[in-house]
């Protein structure tokens, strides 16, 4: 089976894969925009396995441990079984037992809003979801949060993705809290329906090579500890009161923030397919 995690960027996404994929059975992809690429190409793209596998290695941050030669062995069939079929790439990769793996969750947060491809799969769609004063201070600590630094922006950009996420069918979508981790896990694996054997053994996980490779993602392979209330408080006043007002102002204009969305995950792709062209020249 496939998951699907969605959220909010700086939401928790993160830390909930490497909770996940520490169970037994269960391989967590390295986030990535390949699934929604996937379900919006047209048959002739559709046809070329070379391009679908330069595809998902342009679209995949970071740097995905698949090879293009590997990803490309993985393109034939229809979408739900290339995408668990990379997922079982990436257990041969991390030395687990590819015929154990019985779900592959892709942590897809970028290209939100395009949902056809993800829902013609049988895959089921996790959101989590995080306190808004806890999501915009940490676009203070990363580089690419530097566009929702200003508490307008930040919240309407908030907004476009909340009316994706309501446009997921109830019955395919589970939503819980960052502060409800790791506790909520055992009911995220009930509406998944999977088996909790326990965990992998001793070795690597996606998410430990992904933080080799990123030094921002360091914290996220040691044991979960949730600060979050004590970041509150450390904000002032001010902003807290900034945050709050553009969050009541943005929260009424969710309905018809679709375009906005749009627009961002037409960017994303523009970025996606150039660099998939470069790959390959």
């Amino acid at each position: 089976m496939l998951t699907y995690i969605l959220s909010t960027p700086r939401s928790g996404s993160t830390v909930l894969t490497a909770l996940l994929e520490k169970k037994k059975g269960i391989i967590c992809m390295p986030e990535s925009s390949f699934p929604q690429i996937l379900g919006s190409l047209d048959q002739k793209e559709r046809s070329n396995e070379r391009w679908l596998a330069a595809l998902y290695i342009a679209g995949t941050f970071p740097p995905t441990p698949i090879t293009l030669d590997e990803a490309e062995a993985c393109m034939g069939g229809n979408d739900e079984e290339i995408l668990f079929a990379l997922g079982k790439a990436l257990a041969t990769k991390l030395s687990r037992p590819a015929d154990e793996v019985t779900e592959v969750v892709w942590k897809t947060t970028r290209t939100i809003g395009m949902h056809k491809g993800l829902l013609a799969t049988k895959g089921k769609f996790v959101i989590i979801h995080r306190n808004p004063l806890n999501v915009f201070e940490s676009q203070f600590r990363v580089s690419f949060g530097k566009g929702n630094r200003n508490p307008l922006r930040f919240a309407v950009f908030n907004e476009s993705y909340q009316n994706a996420f309501n446009r997921i069918p109830q019955d395919r979508k589970y939503e819980l809290k960052y502060d409800d981790l790791p506790g909520a896990l055992d009911g995220l694996l009930d509406f998944l329906g999977v088996e909790d054997y326990g965990e992998w053994p001793d070795g690597k996980g996606a998410m430990d090579l992904v933080a080799e490779r990123c030094s921002w993602l360091n914290q996220i392979t040691s044991e979960f500890e949730n600060t979050d209330s004590l970041k509150r408080d450390r904000l002032d006043t001010k902003t807290v009161n900034q945050v709050n007002t553009a969050m009541a102002f943005a929260r009424p204009l969710r309905p018809l923030l679709g375009p906005i969305r749009s627009y961002f995950d037409g960017r994303s792709v523009s970025s996606i397919r150039s660099r998939a062209k470069t790959l390959l020249a």
